[in-house]
């Protein structure tokens, strides 16, 4: 029986107690964890070693962030594809969130519990598969005066998540109301999620959000189920992560 292919993730300069919280929850997913202190030769490291995961502590002074990000999302680095999350100290998560349209995956804080920071980054060690889908969207999102309600365009489908397309952005953990309804169907796909990126800028070619599922009513997760597997939809783009 063929042995299985290693599954890397590199840990770089994570903040106080940030390695003894995040490496155990890697390591329960069978992910061989390599933690390194922020350096130049981190640079060489992402391009020569195909790490599925980075998670890259903020701020970290003793590197060039923007070109470590670089590095990692320049054709030909061995890590192109791999899923990059920034560990912020408390009170510089909306500073690390910033840095997404750069190429950054997420934003997480060190102030989450255990729980909440494995909820953010489960979908990029594990890239379920998703087609493509061009779906009107209704989202109800909490407001002061009850809920505001926004229009977005679906771009592709996960059993895990969904990329939108739309104008109004919100902050990754922003929680709202869905519905969306399936090809040759009627009855909308409805639930509630959570905003886990923003999608802007010329990387993506659109602008957007990234949100994954936190419930999906009724029938409705066999039936995104069975859509993404029947593969009813157009392929997404490869290793496309929402």
């Amino acid at each position: 029986m063929q042995a299985a292919t290693p599954r890397h993730v590199l840990l770089v300069g994570a903040p106080d107690g940030g390695a003894g919280r995040v490496a155990p929850l890697l390591q329960r997913a069978a992910f061989d964890v390599h933690a390194v202190q922020p350096s130049d030769i981190v640079l060489d490291l992402v391009m020569g070693t195909p790490f599925e995961l980075l998670v890259v502590g903020y701020p970290a002074p003793e590197i060039d962030l923007f070109g470590l990000i670089r590095a990692i999302r320049l054709r030909g680095s061995a890590s192109l594809h791999a899923g990059l999350v920034l560990l912020a100290r408390p009170g510089f998560l909306e500073a690390a969130q910033a840095l997404i349209p750069t190429g950054a995956n997420r934003a997480v804080s060190l102030a989450w519990t255990d729980s909440r920071l494995w909820r953010a980054i489960d979908d990029l060690v594990d890239v379920a598969p998703r087609t493509g889908l061009h779906s009107s969207l209704v989202a109800d999102v909490e407001s002061h005066d009850g809920f505001d309600r926004f229009f977005y365009e679906t771009v592709n489908l996960s059993r895990s998540g969904v990329l939108l397309q739309g104008e109004q952005l919100f902050a990754p953990g922003t929680p709202f109301d869905f519905a969306f309804t399936l090809p040759f169907e009627t009855r909308p796909v409805e639930g509630r999620a959570e905003v886990v990126r923003r999608a802007e800028g010329a990387r993506e070619g659109m602008q957007g959000l990234g949100a994954r599922f936190l419930v999906l009513r009724d029938d409705g997760a066999n039936r995104v189920q069975r859509f993404v597997e029947d593969g009813h939809g157009a392929p997404a783009q490869p290793r496309s992560r929402i």
